[in-house]
């Protein structure tokens, strides 16, 4: 680079721009020449090649602008025909920078660098896509469970209403049911009350029956012909069959009329319960005489039994409704059939009041 008498300096060691004339201030000059090479760049930071280059553009500006204000000054109060000396100088439009040893290597060993940076991004890169597929599998997997779960919660919820509606249909049929029950419940016992009364009444009746017929058949009894008999609600008059009927017959003699027209007046206060009427005989045979009207014990007690009905229905005025008739011949002994007596007792006719429970169910 060209020096003159006036210069402007450019030390290659330093950052700082000098101007003027090193010639006429000589410790300056050493003090410029002596100054240590400034510390080199960081390494790879070419952004302050850049930052200098822009500073020295910019001092070399400056340093024109000064030149030409002085030269149309000394323009301006020189005359033309002499002749002026002005200095020049000499401006380096760079300063001189010291590189960083990695500016100076070859350039070879840069792409190498370069590759192995753009293998690590590329290596980066593709471990992030991986990562962010497996993150949007996962996602699609955990979106459709949550679908999943969801149909089967809509799924069991729907079950569950349906349940809730079956259970609140059946709560309501459980206290329909309930409610007829209770009113059942308390009908029965409505019923129960009522046939408890009832009972009661007949039991009374049954008692002031018996009495009646205690009284009634007084002498009768003291006999032994006739005994009464009460267990609850049934009573059971046992008249002997020669109070009745002569030996061998089924038609009634005149006493026998008239003890069933004294046992008939009472049975009239039961009205409403059933009598039924039972014939009985010991276990000898029909004799030869009577067999042609009687083969045996069985048409003679149902013959006698039924007699009885007949006349308690024609004379006594009973209801035909409340009265039945029955042989039932020597099945039912009371007593031995070994002996006279035994036999004698067994020889019987029954009237027997039941119990209102006992009465047979109307046919409709």
């Amino acid at each position: 680079m060209r020096r003159d008498n006036h210069l402007v300096r450019n030390d290659p060691s330093s950052q700082e721009w000098v101007l003027g004339d090193f010639s006429t201030d000589p410790e300056r000059s050493a003090r410029i020449s002596a100054r240590e090479p400034a510390s080199p760049l960081p390494h790879r930071r070419t952004s302050h090649s850049s930052t200098f280059s822009f500073a020295a553009a910019l001092a070399f500006l400056f340093h024109l602008a000064v030149i030409l204000i002085l030269w149309q000054q000394l323009s301006f109060t020189t005359p033309a025909t002499e002749t002026v000396a002005f200095p020049v100088t000499e401006v380096e439009l760079a300063p001189r920078l010291a590189l960083p040893p990695t500016i100076s290597q070859p350039a070879q060993t840069a792409p190498a660098e370069l590759q192995d940076f753009q293998g690590a991004a590329l290596a980066r890169t593709e471990a992030l896509e991986q990562t962010l597929t497996q993150a949007i599998t996962q996602r699609s997997l955990t979106e459709t469970t949550r679908q999943q779960q969801l149909a089967s919660l809509t799924e069991a919820q729907t079950t569950l209403q349906g349940q809730v509606t079956s259970l609140a249909e059946e709560k309501a049929e459980l206290s329909t049911r309930l409610e007829s029950e209770r009113q059942r419940a308390e009908a029965l016992a409505q019923h129960v009350h009522e046939m408890q009364l009832a009972r009661e009444q007949e039991l009374q009746g049954i008692k002031g029956t018996y009495e009646h017929l205690v009284t009634a058949l007084q002498s009768e009894i003291s006999q032994k012909e006739i005994a009464l008999h009460q267990a609850k609600e049934q009573l059971t008059v046992t008249i002997l069959d020669r109070v009745l009927f002569p030996s061998g017959q089924a038609t009634l003699s005149p006493e026998g009329e008239h003890v069933l027209e004294k046992v008939g007046g009472i049975l009239t206060k039961v009205a409403g319960q059933r009598i039924m009427i039972e014939g009985h005989t010991d276990n000898v045979p029909i004799g030869p005489v009577l067999k042609a009207r009687f083969p045996s014990n069985w048409e003679l007690s149902s013959a006698r039994a039924a007699e009885v009905v007949k006349y308690l229905i024609s004379h006594v005025q009973l209801s035909p409704q409340q009265l039945s008739a029955v042989g039932r011949a020597e099945s039912l002994p009371v007593a031995s059939n070994a002996t006279e007596e035994g036999r004698k007792l067994n020889r019987r006719i029954e009237i027997i009041v039941l119990p209102k429970e006992q009465q047979p169910q109307k046919r409709s």
